[in-house]
């Protein structure tokens, strides 16, 4: 406990390892901007005035629910990737576009695991994992369509 005493007080703040939702970066960088470089215009005294304030961004994270919901994707969010990647897929040739397919994967990766539906979650990872052995479009679109499956039917689930 003394050691998490000692780091608060030294660090600026933390940012989680997970991703932040799109609509809760503002909320979650701006206390630690303004906590670190504080404003020095008028403008700047108009923004230290606003809603965010370090400390409510430090005790509205400091609880793992609130975290989780911070940073975690929900299902609809994962469905809206799937689709996005299945796009890929349909259109042909995935091989030729692969960098852009495995980044649209990782990412979809990323958003599984702050999902909370435990073995079916690390077995769809582990799938995702498992596209870097494939070398043919056939073999990329077969296992895609297994994938895709398992993650709409994960996602319905939750």
């Amino acid at each position: 406990a003394s050691d998490v005493a000692v780091y608060k007080a030294r660090a600026h703040g933390f940012l989680p390892k997970a991703p932040i939702k799109k609509a809760n970066v503002l909320e979650t960088l701006a206390p630690l901007w303004l906590a670190r470089f504080p404003p020095r215009s008028e403008f700047a005294d108009d923004m230290s005035q606003s809603r965010f304030t370090r400390s409510d961004s430090l005790s509205s994270l400091e609880s793992s629910a609130s975290l989780n919901e911070a940073i975690a994707a929900t299902p609809v969010e994962v469905i809206q990737m799937v689709d996005l990647i299945d796009a890929i897929f349909r259109a042909g040739d995935v091989v030729s576009n692969w960098d852009a397919v495995w980044e649209k994967m990782h990412a979809l990766k990323g958003d599984l695991l702050t999902l909370q539906v435990g073995s079916k979650v690390i077995a769809a990872v582990g799938m995702i994992n498992s596209f870097r052995e494939l070398h043919t479009n056939e073999e990329l679109i077969d296992r895609w369509n297994i994938l895709r499956d398992r993650i709409k039917s994960l996602a319905s689930s939750t």
